[in-house]
């Protein structure tokens, strides 16, 4: 007749290991450019200090960017000098 289901319980999800590493010193950018990637985010906000990881949102569906990412630094006071700089720009 064909094959049997095997129906049981399932395991908790485990927890992804994160490619985007965290960090307490992360801004959001909004208004991207629907080009811009995240080694483009990258590129733009390490003239301000040290980018521990950079990320664009996409559109799990299109694949098309959502025009918004996240820029973590290594430290407080270079977050703080991207923000100043690169806000409104």
């Amino acid at each position: 007749m064909g094959r049997h289901l095997r129906v049981n319980f399932s395991d908790k999800p485990k927890p992804k290991e994160s490619l985007y590493p965290e960090t307490e010193y992360k801004l959001f950018v909004g208004n991207l450019s629907w080009n811009v990637t995240s080694e483009i985010l990258t590129q733009a906000f390490q003239e301000h200090g040290t980018v521990v990881g950079a990320r664009v949102l996409y559109d799990g569906e299109t694949g098309r960017s959502r025009g918004y990412g996240f820029v973590s630094y290594a430290n407080k006071s270079e977050m703080e000098a991207a923000l100043t700089v690169m806000d409104n720009v």
